[in-house]
């Protein structure tokens, strides 16, 4: 059974139009009313794909999001994957999994036979030479001690490594209801300025000074990645 997490919000609509900019128009208003659905959806699969646990797969690809923002296919209910699993998929998915734990378990076994035969032959090099033995144990542990200690720091430097990039996707996994004003205004500020279509410094000047007014509470520090993306939204859906 698919597991949905889902937040009950306490934004209220109507406080949102001091967050909109004075060109703001009803055709803004209806525009962004048919896509931010299949945006939000985009959003939801965003953050699945990054492994959230607030989040449903929801088999959303970005070419279902650019159609059913431009009205050639419907929207389903955030509830609805866009398209039911493939049954071979999962059933490749799990025959993965199997093999992946026999491997595991064949790792494991042998692992402690190794482990067995070194402590017997140990065992038997204490009997006859016991001194030697200590030697060797000893010089075994340094060298076990020392390739541990290698393995730990290479391990430090990966979890290091993905939680930067971790850091980096951090904004994709916000609660829809505290990025939808930047993404709705970033949207909406692409067809206002239709003829500037490239991002530049001289356009982000532009917004960040209209954000800036609106006085909302967020920074455009905060917001400049998801108004860049509701941009961005726009520009692919103009040419759909």
């Amino acid at each position: 059974m698919e597991k949905h997490t889902s937040r009950t919000s306490n934004v209220n609509p109507e406080s949102t139009v001091s967050q909109r900019p004075q060109w703001w128009t009803d055709k803004h208003n209806s525009t962004w009313d048919r896509v931010k659905a299949a945006l939000r959806r985009d959003w939801e699969q965003t953050k699945a794909d990054f492994s959230s646990d607030d989040s449903a797969d929801l088999n959303q690809e970005i070419g279902d999001t650019v159609k059913q923002s431009v009205g050639k296919e419907p929207i389903p209910p955030l509830s609805v994957k866009t398209r039911p699993d493939d049954p071979q998929d999962m059933a490749k998915r799990v025959e993965k999994q199997i093999k992946e734990r026999g491997k595991a378990q064949e790792r494991v076994i042998e692992a402690q036979t190794d482990a067995a035969v070194a402590q017997v032959q140990a065992q038997g090099k204490i009997a006859s030479e016991q001194q030697s033995a200590q030697e060797k144990v000893a010089e075994v542990r340094s060298e076990a001690s020392r390739k541990i200690a290698e393995v730990q720091q290479k391990a430090g430097e990966k979890v290091a490594e993905a939680q930067q990039k971790a850091s980096e996707k951090v904004a994709v996994v916000r609660d829809w209801n505290q990025v939808e004003p930047a993404i709705r205004y970033g949207y909406a500020a692409r067809l206002q300025y239709a003829d500037s279509p490239t991002w530049d410094d001289q356009l982000e000047g532009k917004l960040r000074h209209e954000w800036t007014q609106l006085k909302n509470g967020n920074t455009w520090e905060d917001v400049q990645p998801h108004v860049r993306h509701g941009w961005d939204a726009a520009a692919r859906n103009s040419i759909v």
